[in-house]
């Protein structure tokens, strides 16, 4: 099996996609493809970094190519977007094109993507993942009005994490799963209900519970590990006996995943820096349990200096997609660096 890919012309980054929905970005522009209709959402650039928006290499060196989108929606009808974009929050409102600053994060740009929570009844949650060097206290943000505003539900305390990778719906027990990281001590998995007053944690602080993607089954939680600091594994949690098993090894740390809606699950390996990198390259991996993995594909760095240019990522868009129809993005990639693509599984 094997992954065919078709361009999508100038777009960076594809953060929704369904049958009716296309959400993407590029450089400071949001462009929504919607019941037939195009419209963009043109975010703020300040100061002197307007200069790098022309230019992709540019874009990729201080970081203003990321942003992050989630569409809210209202009895299945698009109603707003949620952008996350050089430090700020901002709602845009889908029928009027009114686009609103609503709050400032503390020391984070944006987030990963997948990572922002939207719940059954409509609530929306995520927590900061910045470098935090100094180990200040992490907050995780929630908004109960559909994006309009925000509070701080939770917050890690200073010294006990780095960040946050993201909060995740698990369906199953209905509860929020929120994943930290980054080094010994600080990677738990930590489950909570909607208004955080149930809060209980999970790990040991190892690199086996430092993850970025969980996936939610009956009666497992599946993971890829999210380490460049030692060989990453397939993880399974049994949600019984909370005993954690490490099977299948990946050729690197493991950043983003996906849930195919006709079966099957995707995986993906970043190109870091770390005795935890096998290789040269970002891999994408098939499983059709989310317990057996086939690598699918496979493409190199593209040799920028990854500090500065940025790690090899190949990464999937939020929303309901098929083994013959999700949409993937790519990261300095050798061929493909800043470009987004349609793509098919095929035998």
């Amino acid at each position: 099996m094997k992954i065919s890919l078709q361009p999508i012309p100038s777009v960076e980054i594809v953060h929704y996609c369904s049958s009716d929905l296309m959400v993407v970005s590029h450089a400071n522009r949001v462009h929504v493809d919607y019941a037939g209709e195009r419209r963009t959402c043109l975010l703020p650039q300040l100061g002197w970094k307007r200069i790098c928006l022309p230019f992709r290499l540019a874009r990729r060196a201080f970081r203003v190519d990321k942003c992050n989108v989630t569409p809210v929606f209202d009895n299945g009808v698009l109603e707003s977007l949620v952008i996350i974009r050089q430090g700020c929050i901002y709602h845009w409102e889908y029928a009027t094109s009114v686009l609103t600053m609503v709050r400032n994060l503390r020391h984070c740009q944006n987030v990963l993507h997948q990572s922002i929570c939207t719940t059954p009844s409509g609530n929306l949650f995520f927590g900061e993942y910045g470098n935090n060097g100094g180990r200040a206290a992490v907050p995780v943000y929630g908004s109960y009005d559909r994006g309009r505003s925000w509070q701080i539900v939770h917050e890690f305390p200073g010294n006990t994490i780095k960040h946050l990778h993201g909060c995740y719906w698990d369906p199953y027990e209905e509860r929020i799963w929120i994943c930290s990281g980054d080094f010994e001590g600080e990677n738990f998995l930590i489950r909570t209900d909607e208004k955080f007053s149930e809060i209980r944690t999970f790990g040991d602080g190892s690199q086996s519970w430092r993850t970025c993607c969980p996936f939610f089954l009956p009666e497992h939680i599946v993971w890829g590990m999210d380490s460049q600091l030692e060989t990453s594994y397939l993880c399974v949690f049994d949600r019984k006996t909370h005993q954690l098993c490490r099977t299948q090894v990946f050729p690197g740390p493991v950043w983003y995943g996906k849930r195919l809606e006709d079966g099957g699950y995707l995986l993906a390996t970043a190109n870091e820096i770390g005795p935890g990198v096998h290789d040269d390259s970002a891999h994408i991996f098939f499983s059709p349990d989310a317990f057996q993995w086939e690598e699918v594909f496979r493409v190199r760095h593209d040799r920028w200096p990854k500090r500065y240019f940025k790690f090899g990522v190949l990464a999937f868009a939020d929303g309901p997609q098929t083994r013959g129809n999700f949409a993937m993005f790519a990261e300095a990639l050798s061929g493909m660096d800043g470009r987004a693509y349609q793509c098919s599984l095929i035998s």
